[in-house]
């Protein structure tokens, strides 16, 4: 009995396909080629700095970051599905190695925390309290945030105060 429930997790885990002739797009956005399909994918759970329509700051430095960390092996595409604009959503791999965390690691990210709560708070506490990255820049604000134009206290990171940087 125990064979068999070890044996139909496995079936049902999700597999990682090779991502081949890749853009990156931004610091969260590579368009390439899975199974032969021409694919766009949102890397899940993590919110790069804004590239369009204008130009949030440490965006060129996140798309770089994520072009320099594919750049280390051959990528695999882990999806979790789609978005709501037709996207690929999942994770890309290199040597193993999960680039959607490694992303907020290295502070070119933040956790995407509207859609998946707390998936890499840690990561980006860390980043954080070491100013890396976006950190480095105290008032760093939420690329939601940025891309709806608000300026409201929850866009601003503050682990110590809930989250939230009172301004």
């Amino acid at each position: 009995m125990k064979k068999l429930l070890i044996m139909a997790a496995l079936s049902t885990s999700i597999q990682a396909a090779p991502l081949i002739n890749y853009q990156v797009i931004d610091g969260d956005t590579v368009h390439g080629y899975v199974d032969n399909e021409y694919v766009k994918i949102r890397l899940n759970c993590i919110d790069a700095p804004e590239t369009n329509p204008s130009t949030q700051p440490y965006s060129p430095e996140a798309t770089q970051t994520l072009s320099d960390l594919l750049s280390f092996g051959s990528v695999d595409f882990e999806s979790t599905g789609k978005d709501i604009y037709g996207r690929e959503t999942g994770y890309l791999h290199v040597n193993g190695y999960n680039i959607n965390q490694e992303m907020v690691i290295r502070g070119a990210a933040w956790n995407y925390e509207y859609y998946c709560g707390s998936e890499f708070e840690l990561e980006q506490e860390f980043a954080y309290y070491y100013g890396l990255g976006l950190w480095s820049n105290t008032d760093a604000i939420d690329p939601y945030c940025f891309r709806k134009n608000l300026d409201y206290d929850y866009c601003y990171y503050n682990p110590e105060n809930n989250l939230i940087l009172d301004n």
